[in-house]
């Protein structure tokens, strides 16, 4: 098992290096979206030069469109000419162009909500997926059944941060204020959106490359990791979006010694619960997501009450 992080910046990137994190992800302003580490082509040409036993990945994760395509292919033949380690990307744009231009990266899919079952392995497969990350909507006995399924490929997790909901490409927030004459500026700005019959907030966030929603709680599956860890799980992912570079450090630190306890068994509830403490000065809300979500727990929606 390997921990991917996404580094808040290009010192950040240096720090994790040095914690020994396996692999880190970073992105570009042009063709990134939902990263917290915009670099330059220079600066990525610098890093990998640092990356020691690190796996370097870059994130070309945005949905594109055809005036996007040449500039797309022009980016990824550059970086295939660095000592990068693979792109992690959700439009199948990329994989056509990597395939059409010969080009040998390990391929991450990640489109966040897709992946759902097992049965879509094959797919991935033939067409040179190397791994692919799990929806976050699934529960613990779902990804466990696909990490056991898994035929080759390897499967990501994402076992912390701020859990991914929708993505636009419109700018919600900024159409919103012009709409009803609100002057303060809302882009690049950390905001919640409150619903009066609901108890929880939504967190919003618009940038360039659109409008983004969480959810209001932090993942965190660190008391699962041992199953995770012992059923196959080849990847888990820190999501740092909308987090600063002092929490993506201790936060790190934690699933680096949690992984180095999974491979002895050594995982035990005290380290769990101390490290669920530590991280309260930073998130107010933890969650173990969809993990334990129980079938009886569903709701169904029918107009036949006999139906229910």
């Amino acid at each position: 098992m390997e921990l991917l992080v996404n580094p808040t910046s290009y010192n950040n990137a240096l720090d994790l290096i040095k914690l020994g994190v396996h692999q880190i992800s970073v992105g570009t302003k042009e063709l990134s979206t939902s990263n917290s580490c915009v670099l330059s082509l220079e600066e990525i040409s610098e890093l990998v030069k640092h990356k020691n036993n690190t796996k370097i990945l870059i994130l070309v994760n945005r949905v594109y469109f055809e005036p996007d395509i040449k500039g797309l292919e022009e980016f990824l033949i550059k970086i295939s000419k660095l000592d990068i380690d693979g792109v992690i990307y959700c439009d199948y744009a990329v994989n056509q162009i990597l395939f059409e231009q010969n080009i040998k990266l390990h391929e991450v899919y990640n489109p966040e909500t897709l992946v759902v079952n097992y049965g879509q392995i094959p797919f991935y497969l033939e067409n040179g997926i190397s791994e692919i990350s799990l929806a976050r909507e699934l529960s613990g006995f779902n990804m466990n059944e696909i990490i056991k399924n898994k035929q080759g490929i390897k499967i990501q997790i994402n076992v912390a941060g701020y859990s991914y909901m929708m993505w636009s490409r419109w700018y919600l927030l900024s159409n919103f204020a012009q709409s009803h004459d609100i002057k303060d500026n809302l882009v690049n700005k950390k905001l919640f959106l409150t619903e009066p019959k609901r108890e929880s907030d939504f967190l919003v966030y618009e940038d360039n490359t659109g409008t983004h929603m969480y959810t209001n709680y932090n993942l965190n599956l660190l008391g699962e990791l041992q199953e995770l860890y012992d059923n196959g799980c080849d990847t888990i992912r820190i999501e740092t979006f909308l987090h600063n570079e002092e929490w993506t450090n201790v936060i790190s630190e934690i699933f680096l010694k949690a992984i180095e306890l999974c491979k002895t068994k050594s995982m035990n509830q005290e380290f769990i619960d101390q490290s669920k403490l530590a991280l309260t000065k930073y998130d107010k809300v933890q969650s173990r997501g969809f993990y334990h979500m129980d079938r009886k727990d569903l709701i169904y929606l029918s107009s036949d009450e006999s139906e229910k």
